[in-house]
């Protein structure tokens, strides 16, 4: 794992950002850089990314790597997005001292949201969308990788900027094999996020408005078992963070100001 950072001397808060795929790095992330003037910054680049890939890429291998890139900070405020939420949510339901707060954009973790996922998933499938599906099964390589979220970029961003926005992941260094190995796993996580309601530290869940892999109304649902307050972000898709920068980081300031 390749770790970006932005120290703040003048700060005690050490706030860590996760990204999603599986197998995409932080650089969706950067965005939210000028965080920096008020707080410290992680980016978290799993292996496979920025960094050689090893012989596993398994969920638990994926998980073990952020577990490591925290251990031996104070003051942790994990911000996840996606899949990187499903792991942020399950290392921080097991009450580890030096985590803080808890910022979860888009991740569906219960059984009930990866159903109702599906099912939107499903809707809108054109040929083009079966063909590159089928290729990704049968070539999983970082280049169709990319291919089949540009073919899927209106699920993933607001179609309204879908196709500029979808650059931060043609433009990225992706790992398919971590999505391949890890993406099974990831959704069997449902009794950690109930665990996770009894943590407290303070929990936000951010949707985008438009996000058709966690809407606000299931987010909502989702939100209230882990015990986390809800924002939305207007006009923004799965990425909101990306998407909708400033809206994020005025989100996430209040959060971590306490403001409501």
């Amino acid at each position: 794992m390749k770790i970006k950072s932005y120290i703040n001397e003048h700060s005690k808060t050490n706030l860590v950002f996760i990204p999603g795929g599986p197998g995409l790095s932080s650089i969706s992330f950067e965005k939210l850089i000028p965080l920096k003037e008020k707080y410290s910054l992680f980016f978290l680049d799993p292996v496979g990314t920025t960094t050689e890939l090893n012989d596993s890429h398994s969920y638990e291998i994926l998980l073990d790597e952020v577990k490591e890139a925290i251990k031996d900070l104070a003051n942790v405020v994990l911000c996840a997005h996606s899949f990187g939420g499903i792991q942020a949510i399950d290392i921080t339901a097991n009450n580890y001292q030096n985590i803080k707060g808890l910022i979860v954009i888009g991740s569906p973790v219960s059984n009930r949201a990866f159903s109702s996922l599906g099912e939107r998933f499903e809707k809108g499938i054109t040929d083009k969308h079966i063909e590159i599906s089928g290729k990704l099964e049968k070539q999983p390589t970082d280049e169709i990788y990319k291919e089949w979220f540009y073919i899927y970029r209106k699920f993933y961003f607001h179609p309204d900027h879908a196709d500029q926005c979808i650059a931060t992941i043609t433009d990225d260094s992706v790992c398919v094999k971590s999505y391949t190995e890890a993406i099974a796993e990831s959704a069997t996580k449902e009794d950690r996020l109930h665990k996770l309601k009894s943590v407290d530290i303070p929990k936000l869940f951010i949707s985008g408005e438009a996000d058709l892999v966690m809407p606000p109304e299931p987010a909502k649902d989702e939100a209230a078992l882990g015990g986390f307050n809800l924002k939305i972000i207007n006009n923004a898709g799965h990425f909101a963070h990306y998407e909708q920068p400033q809206q994020t980081i005025e989100t996430i300031d209040n959060f971590l100001s306490g403001e409501k």
